[in-house]
């Protein structure tokens, strides 16, 4: 299914951009939909004068290259979104490894502070085989496994990476400034539109606890990580 950035600019702003006009108008075209080591592709496509107007934004996923890809195509075109629409574990990667620390890092704080509007892990749920599929990969990990011949649900490493947001940092939020930390201390900070909670996500893949300091509105609070985890924080100015 791939289609070179020449093909995707030729399908864009002449057939199917211009048909979705007539029949779909709130249908949104998202670019590219391929690994982080491709830049140049949307690049092109956003350079293209026809089809660029079409486009909403960014599609990427994690499979190949940096997550600083993002930020290379925002600084570009900073009026177009950017999503991470698809990653995946599977049997090449244990369950007990560092999943939950090189995730979080990488998507949920790397991809949202490179400008990505949403972060999407898939599959959400798989059975003990990896089902069920039609071809394809066919070693891939669920969020959650669901043992079919028990009922058996295992939360898996990914289940916590998605969690670590998704159940603090809620619809209508937006990514507030934060300062970067030293090197191996990872942070994204999110304001929620509902309470004006603010969250903070940090990750540390030192191999040492590190203590970390939150300076907000002149209130601080500091917190020691422990090596290699992730932690979530809350809260809410009085």
């Amino acid at each position: 299914m791939l289609l070179s950035a020449d093909a995707r600019t030729q399908v864009i702003g002449r057939y199917l951009a211009p048909m979705l006009a007539k029949r779909m108008e709130s249908t949104q075209i998202l670019d590219s939909d391929q690994n982080w080591d491709r830049p140049q592709e949307p690049l092109q496509v956003l350079a293209d004068p026809i089809a660029a107007p079409y486009v909403a934004g960014v599609a990427l996923h994690c499979y190949a290259g940096k997550v600083s890809a993002q930020t290379l195509v925002h600084r570009a075109h900073p009026d177009k979104d950017a999503c991470l629409t698809e990653c995946s574990r599977g049997d090449w990667k244990p369950l007990k490894t560092d999943t939950l620390l090189s995730m979080t890092r990488n998507l949920i704080i790397g991809s949202t502070r490179g400008w990505a509007r949403g972060v999407l892990l898939w599959n959400l749920v798989l059975d003990k085989d990896a089902g069920p599929h039609l071809g394809g990969c066919m070693n891939s990990r669920g969020l959650v496994t669901i043992d079919s011949r028990t009922g058996e649900v295992t939360r898996n490493d990914d289940y916590f990476v998605i969690a670590h947001a998704s159940r603090f940092v809620r619809r209508g939020a937006q990514r507030i400034e934060s300062s970067e930390s030293a090197s191996g201390l990872d942070n994204v900070a999110f304001r929620n539109s509902d309470d004006g909670s603010t969250v903070l996500i940090a990750a540390n893949s030192a191999t040492n606890a590190r203590t970390i300091s939150m300076r907000c509105n002149g209130r601080l609070f500091q917190y020691t990580i422990p090596a290699r985890s992730v932690a979530t924080f809350v809260w809410v100015e009085i």
